[in-house]
């Protein structure tokens, strides 16, 4: 009896977790996919130098777990959509956490500008550059869950965001059964998303510019430290100089 649809969407990364989940953890990292360009490679050289490693496994399982995003909704990398572009958006896409990271604006602003910076000196001018910081820019403002937004964007820009967006508060069940396990034994958690949180406290705390009205980082120093004053959105109004 064929396989139907639903149940073929899924078999390559379900049976590659089934095929590893008796290998070794270095056996398993060496069998994960990721694409090999000399500008994927530089991407990945990067954030192993200036990221803390639990960002840069965060930043990894977002780029495997895209994958699986991908392949339930049938699309099939190089094919449907440039892997090498959904890797950079997920490799990249906390370079503004990075230990070397300045800027004044949010982290994810200052990280989508580093990446474009960094895909510039390696000659991408293109669209590409677009696509990537524009994921980058926004992938913690909610977009994703916009119809319209997936439409008119290139299919590995939502990939890579839900991707991302498993791993910081998602579900083994998101997943093919075994996938999570496998992939986190290639890229342990160590700490997870609490590690993710203090850093973007951290530098908050550090530069308060990087935490404005309604961004992320400055959810969390409300949360964290309520006995910070907070701008907020009548401040912003009194500075404007039409007397409403």
């Amino acid at each position: 009896m064929p396989l139907s649809r639903r149940a073929a969407i899924g078999v390559g990364i379900a049976g590659t977790a089934l095929a590893l989940a008796q290998t070794s953890v270095a056996a398993q990292a060496k069998a994960l996919p990721v694409p090999s360009t000399p500008l994927a490679d530089k991407a990945t050289e990067l954030i192993n130098g200036c990221l803390d490693v639990a960002l840069r496994n965060h930043s990894l399982r977002g780029y495997h777990f895209g994958l699986a995003v991908g392949e339930r909704h049938g699309l099939r990398p190089g094919v449907d959509y440039n892997a090498e572009t959904m890797y950079l958006i997920c490799v990249l896409h906390d370079l503004g956490l990075a230990r070397d990271a300045g800027g004044n604006q949010r982290f994810e602003v200052d990280g989508a500008d580093a990446a474009v910076r960094f895909l510039e000196e390696n000659g991408v001018t293109d669209a590409r550059a677009d696509t990537i910081w524009d994921a980058i820019a926004a992938h913690t403002t909610g977009f994703l869950e916009s119809p319209v937004w997936r439409r008119r964007r290139p299919p590995e820009t939502w990939i890579a965001v839900e991707g991302i967006g498993i791993d910081v508060a998602g579900a083994p069940t998101d997943l093919p059964p075994g996938y999570a396990d496998l992939v986190h034994s290639a890229y342990p958690r160590l700490g997870g998303s609490q590690s993710l949180t203090a850093a973007i406290e951290n530098q908050a705390l550090v530069n308060p510019e990087k935490a404005p009205p309604g961004s992320l980082a400055r959810e969390i120093i409300r949360a964290h430290h309520p006995e910070i004053p907070q701008m907020t959105w009548d401040d912003i109004l009194a500075t404007s100089q039409w007397a409403d």
